[in-house]
């Protein structure tokens, strides 16, 4: 455990990790990008920023109005960093954006969608669960897909619903496969909104209902709302769930029995302490793992965040497991769920054929072109028996 826990969510955009002197040409002798370099060199700082993370604007206007935002955030960082409180923040490619930019884009919690609505389960099967490990990281057991990007979409709780689902289905199956959240953006609209934001539970329902979820590399993701490909829908359901279950509200023992069991669906605040954290939750995330801090080292969970790879610690983050708030640190107790999968079993599922996937072959067969141009462009698709 290497000190404090870090930081990771915060939504004031400047948070992650961002090595610039590591990762840039020793060559041209660049300075550590710190908030202190930042603020006594800003030109300099927000050069060197747009360099590393390939940032360019239309007009000298937007430069300068850029510029001052990325400023004022280091302030924050600095700010904050001086307190020697445990937790650390940097400046990232998020650095440019005030905080309401990138709230409309980059988080998707919408408390709206459950008034009237509310999905409280009842049951939850971990209540029994005793004799709990110190520690659990599900990476380390082939239970979690690479950190994504949801891009500028308010689809967080897309992507915690699919990591979810990827886990447990890899926990009964021994298969991990990535899912696609661009079915659940486009096609889960009877209560969620897509980039406009929704609920795990609420996707976990339409995945039960629909009969399964296709996979990210059949329904890849775009990053903003496209027409539902129902047949996709319809007919390509790799991965099935039997429902899902809510962790018992403001129980932080319950959280974790359920994370010792797969990773599970959360929301929080968007910052990992209690110095620097509301309880208003405003992002979907995805428990990975904990440590109880039984062995050394301070408790948290182990959370896997959506802002990709170059975000936090290559895209997770800690979060505190102690907090003097009923509800968690960051609200994170109140609103946490994860998917039911009662055995292995997965349909088989067709294959579309051609770009366009206009033919459809059955399970256990696979397509063959019937007429093509200069075998260059297939026109005419029929089905044959499976090679395999």
């Amino acid at each position: 455990m290497r000190g404090p826990v870090l930081l990771a969510g915060l939504l004031l955009v400047s948070l992650a990790r961002a090595r610039v002197s590591e990762n840039s040409d020793s060559s041209l002798n660049l300075e550590p990008l710190t908030a202190q370099f930042a603020l006594e060199n800003p030109g300099q700082a927000f050069s060197q920023w747009q360099m590393t993370h390939g940032r360019s604007y239309k007009s000298a206007s937007e430069a300068r109005k850029r510029q001052a935002v990325f400023v004022e955030n280091a302030k924050h960082v600095a700010e904050q960093n001086a307190r020697n409180s445990g937790l650390v923040l940097a400046l990232n490619q998020f650095a440019d954006l005030t905080l309401e930019e990138f709230a409309a884009t980059h988080l998707g919690y919408n408390p709206s969608l459950r008034e009237g609505k509310e999905h409280t389960t009842t049951s939850f099967q971990y209540a029994d669960a005793n004799d709990l490990p110190s520690t659990v990281d599900w990476r380390k057991k082939n239970a979690v897909t690479p950190v994504k990007n949801q891009a500028m979409c308010g689809s967080c709780w897309a992507f915690s619903a699919t990591g979810a689902v990827e886990g447990i289905n890899a926990i009964r199956t021994g298969k991990l496969v990535s899912l696609s959240e661009q079915q659940l953006v486009d096609c889960d609209s009877e209560k969620d909104l897509g980039c406009g934001g929704g609920l795990m539970d609420f996707a976990f329902d339409y995945i039960t209902k629909n009969g399964g979820i296709d996979s990210e590399d059949d329904y890849s993701y775009w990053g903003y709302g496209l027409i539902c490909q129902r047949r996709k829908e319809a007919d390509r359901h790799v991965v099935t769930i039997d429902g899902f279950e809510d962790v018992p509200k403001n129980d932080g023992e319950a959280l974790k029995k359920a994370i010792a069991h797969q990773p599970v669906s959360l929301y929080h605040s968007g910052v990992v302490g209690d110095d620097a954290c509301c309880q208003d939750l405003n992002h979907g995330v995805l428990a990975v793992g904990y440590d109880d801090g039984s062995k050394g080292g301070t408790p948290h969970y182990v959370i896997k965040n959506s802002w990709g790879e170059g975000w936090g610690e290559q895209g997770f983050f800690r979060l505190a497991a102690k907090s003097s708030e009923a509800s968690g640190a960051c609200g994170v107790y109140k609103a946490a769920s994860y998917p039911l999968k009662k055995d292995a079993t997965n349909p088989e599922v067709p294959t579309f054929c051609g770009y366009f996937g206009w033919t459809e072959c059955p399970a256990n067969s696979s397509c063959e072109c019937r007429w093509s141009f200069l075998d260059l462009i297939c026109f005419s698709w029929g089905c044959g028996a499976n090679d395999a």
